[in-house]
């Protein structure tokens, strides 16, 4: 299992959330939930960004709160907000991303993500790319996509469907996908 949640709980006030789940290799799950259900909530206890009250949550066969830097580079997550300033343009993130993502660049490019554009200025679609660009780059096993359609056209939401089919051709990876809409 890539993912194992095993009768984990997290509670914030009155509110409770209690699952058990698992994420075989290969495969596209979907968490479809009205907002406030808590899918954010189950992807940040998967991302050993919080945890569980109770439970145990292993990604990769190891504890998620324990993972080491070589664990996280197998895992691609794209939420609502990139985390970058609006004001920066995708040329001047190059550098820096091209680091960590080799083909950043060209995937941009491919993409036709604009270089020299503030990302503040891009439409919602154009941002929504590009977040799941990010996730993308660098060859991960797992994709954790927070609602990454949300708001879009339909010639951009299915640009990011093709992204996702594309990279689920590779034997071995998983997506992981949240969505408010059932329909």
């Amino acid at each position: 299992m890539l993912v194992q949640l095993d009768r984990v709980m997290k509670k914030y006030g009155s509110f409770a959330l209690e699952l058990n789940m698992e994420i075989p290799e290969n495969q596209v799950t979907g968490l479809i939930g009205a907002n406030g259900a808590g899918k954010s909530t189950t992807f940040k206890l998967m991302l050993g960004l919080i945890r569980p009250d109770e439970g145990n949550v292993e990604i990769f066969g190891r504890n998620a709160a324990e993972m080491g830097a070589e664990d996280k580079q197998k895992i691609g997550a794209a939420f609502s907000d990139s985390g970058f300033s609006e004001y920066l343009k995708v040329q001047q993130l190059i550098p820096i991303m091209s680091r960590f993502y080799p083909d950043f660049r060209g995937r941009c490019e491919r993409f036709k993500i604009p270089l020299n554009k503030q990302i503040k200025e891009f439409s919602t679609g154009m941002k929504a790319k590009l977040n799941v660009l990010l996730a993308l780059s660098h060859d991960s096993r797992l994709l954790i996509l927070d609602e990454p359609t949300a708001g879009l056209d339909v010639v951009a939401r299915e640009e990011i469907l093709d992204l996702l089919r594309e990279y689920m051709e590779i034997p071995g990876r998983s997506i992981v996908i949240s969505s408010h809409i059932s329909g």
